[in-house]
């Protein structure tokens, strides 16, 4: 899910910016609505305001979320390696797994 419906360009001209500003205001209100993360808890950071979140709530409960919204990609469900949609405990063992490759190189 990426609503990147009315991000303004990028490139404003100086007689615009005013335009420009309102535009990517309006954007970033809706873009960054807090109301998109109801019933959602963040279970860890990727850095840069990424974010991989749990849904407790509703018909997505218990699957895993990426939020990659900081560079613009979205919210999007996470998936195992085996290309199934995440569940807590599912991405929980992968990144286990991953932490102990790490260790032992």
């Amino acid at each position: 899910m990426n609503y990147t419906t009315g991000l303004p360009d990028f490139d404003p001209t100086d007689e615009r910016q005013d335009e420009f500003d309102q535009q990517m205001d309006a954007f970033e209100k809706r873009y960054w609505s807090s109301s998109l993360m109801n019933g959602v808890l963040p279970i860890c950071h990727r850095g840069c305001a990424l974010r991989v979140w749990l849904v407790v709530t509703g018909s997505e409960a218990g699957h895993v979320w990426y939020d990659g919204r900081a560079d613009y990609t979205g919210l999007s469900p996470l998936l195992t390696k085996d290309g199934v949609r995440a569940s807590f405990s599912s991405w929980y063992l992968e990144w286990l797994e991953s932490c102990l490759e790490q260790i032992s190189r």
